[in-house]
């Protein structure tokens, strides 16, 4: 009885071993990434880690609708850049520095329709992070 407890016991206090940590998902330098609200992306030899907040504002014209103006869509970042952790916004198509990098924040998905609402855990953007001396469009 006793050593069918010793082992009873062994098998509960194996299986409360820590959990393997998570490794985060890796990046190159200047490759185009796509991130879901709450993700995390290290961008290699960079040592620039991304997380995307959330969508802060969605004025965007509805793909099914004619509009007079085409709207604009600001999104917010964590950017650790290995000194500091700060939130940043940004409009699609804009950039942001973080260090001796540049964030730009490429593409915001899916595109508003009239019929219907888009939940915040459904927007994915595709960022781009390169050095900050190379061109990457029109910063805002």
């Amino acid at each position: 009885m006793i050593r069918l407890a010793a082992i009873l016991l062994s098998i509960v206090f194996a299986g409360c071993g820590a959990a393997p940590s998570q490794e985060l998902p890796t990046v190159d330098l200047g490759a185009q990434f796509t991130l879901a609200p709450g993700a995390t992306m290290l961008v290699k030899n960079a040592g620039i880690k991304v997380r995307f907040i959330a969508v802060t504002e969605d004025s965007r014209c509805p793909r099914d609708v004619t509009c007079i103006w085409a709207g604009e869509v600001k999104v917010q970042l964590e950017i650790d850049d290995t000194k500091a952790t700060s939130p940043v916004e940004i409009l699609e198509g804009g950039s942001a520095a973080a260090g001796a990098y540049r964030v730009t924040l490429v593409r915001v998905e899916p595109q508003p329709v009239s019929s219907a609402r888009i939940a915040p855990q459904d927007y994915r953007v595709t960022l781009k992070i390169d050095n900050l001396g190379q061109s990457a469009g029109e910063n805002r």
